[in-house]
């Protein structure tokens, strides 16, 4: 459904140049859900809405279902690619009804509307009489079930959820994580879920791509990724997640990532990790490494497996 070839995103920052995106190629079938997982500012967010275009790739190319959309205008390709925001209180406009925020893309792109907003709420598990009320009126949760609703409301085919639940309190976010699962089988759709959740990210995801600095460093089947990460800021990832077992959880020796990230605008030469990466050698400082497969599926960014 879509495919991603060598896509860049630069933007200027006074006279210095900012990559937020760079060099990024891959895949997404119908029906998969990918998960995209990395550190603040590593351009997650950024990627997610080159897809859905709101902002222009400085290089590469996008395709959806075969067709080119890199800079296309087509306003009924807008209505197959949808977008779920991170901040369900700031995407809903607190001087719109529900109703009229859920109307509004039909209504942009002159669509009937019918009794499709009773219909949607009713999909995302909010009564009828939701409709007449203010966003202010709501939960977050509740909020972002509202968000959902909006973005359906094209029957889209390819949804970004840019961590839709990280705003959310964690009893909330099981339950916009289990909606999400149950859109997704129950209208065919493909997603491409972004979150720092490693743990709601292999719930949810078919792949799992992990992301540095812009670029792609792993990418794999999610149980895959989790048994055998093969680069070691993947691993470091996994190292950081609490077990769910408070005894389990006492006992093992903590791991973190040592260092800050390196400044998008002056990112070290040769491999953007090799500056916290314990594994390091001389070439990482020298040579990007390239994304190469290591087996089925699974493909990794990092000059140990060089000789592979």
């Amino acid at each position: 459904m879509i495919e991603v070839q060598n896509l860049t995103k630069t933007f200027s920052i006074g006279k210095e140049k900012l990559t937020a995106v760079n060099n990024v190629s891959f895949q997404i079938e119908p029906g998969e859900i990918l998960g995209l997982v990395g550190e603040s500012g590593c351009g997650k967010s950024t990627l997610g809405k080159l897809l859905v275009r709101l902002e222009r790739p400085t290089e590469g190319k996008i395709f959806f279902e075969g067709k080119e959309i890199s800079n296309s205008s087509d306003r009924h390709l807008c209505r197959k690619i949808q977008m779920i925001f991170q901040d369900p209180f700031a995407s809903l406009n607190p001087r719109m009804t529900v109703d009229a925020l859920i109307r509004e893309p039909l209504v942009v792109h002159r669509l009937p509307v019918g009794h499709i907003v009773e219909e949607l709420l009713d999909l995302v598990g909010l009564p009828k009489n939701a409709a007449s009320r203010f966003p202010h009126e709501f939960s977050g949760g509740q909020k972002q079930r509202i968000g959902i609703a909006r973005a359906l409301a094209l029957k889209p085919q390819f949804l970004i959820c840019d961590e839709p639940i990280s705003a959310l309190d964690v009893s909330i976010q099981a339950q916009i994580a289990s909606l999400l699962q149950r859109l997704q089988k129950e209208l065919n759709l493909t997603y491409l879920f972004i979150a720092h959740d490693l743990a709601m990210v292999r719930y949810l995801s078919t792949r799992i791509a992990v992301m540095y600095l812009g670029a792609f460093v792993e990418i794999a089947p999610s149980d895959m990724l989790f048994e055998k990460p093969l680069h070691p800021y993947t691993e470091l990832l996994l190292a950081s997640i609490h077990l769910p077992n408070p005894e389990l959880e006492r006992k093992r020796t903590r791991v973190f990532i040592s260092g800050d990230p390196p400044s998008p605008l002056h990112p070290p030469p040769g491999c953007p990790f090799s500056t916290r990466c314990p594994k390091a050698m001389p070439i990482c400082r020298i040579e990007r490494p390239k994304l190469v497969q290591i087996g089925e599926g699974h493909e990794v960014a990092c000059h140990l497996y060089d000789e592979l």
